[in-house]
């Protein structure tokens, strides 16, 4: 198995390199004295597109078909079967963000239930290939 940690913090580099981008571009949360990328505006200019591409492509099919679930206050994962994502803002926001979410906040690599380092793993390459991507497909543009 490949090292899940050097794969996982190469994804959160890379995620902090994309958001430190979008602070300083068009992509800035509004009615904040804060400055947060506003990821959904990312998705937005992405576009249906780019989220038929990464279909097509079968580089996210895990984290699309299964994606994370969050973590509840009581401790449980929500919900109990992930409804696949849909579109390009769920892909971004509630694929690639909670992963990043995920394993920054410590919730990756823990043990679990057999085979859960293996889908950890999965959705960390996975996220990490659309988010290298999305920021390729906003180039050629």
């Amino acid at each position: 198995m490949e090292d899940p940690y050097k794969l996982a913090a190469s994804f959160a580099r890379s995620f902090g390199e994309t958001e430190y981008a979008l602070k300083r571009s068009s992509h800035l949360r509004e009615n904040k004295d804060v400055a947060e990328a506003d990821w959904d505006s990312f998705a937005r200019d992405l576009g249906p597109d780019f989220f038929a591409t990464v279909v097509d492509r079968g580089i996210a099919k895990t984290l699309i078909s299964e994606p994370p679930r969050r973590l509840m206050k009581n401790l449980q994962w929500a919900p109990e079967v992930p409804i696949p994502l849909a579109n390009v803002q769920e892909l971004i926001v509630q694929g690639v963000c909670r992963v990043r979410n995920s394993y920054l906040h410590g919730e990756k690599f823990t043990g679990g239930p057999d085979g859960q380092w293996t889908r950890d793993l999965t959705l960390i390459k996975e996220a990490h290939a659309v988010l290298d991507a999305a920021i390729s497909w906003l180039n050629r543009a």
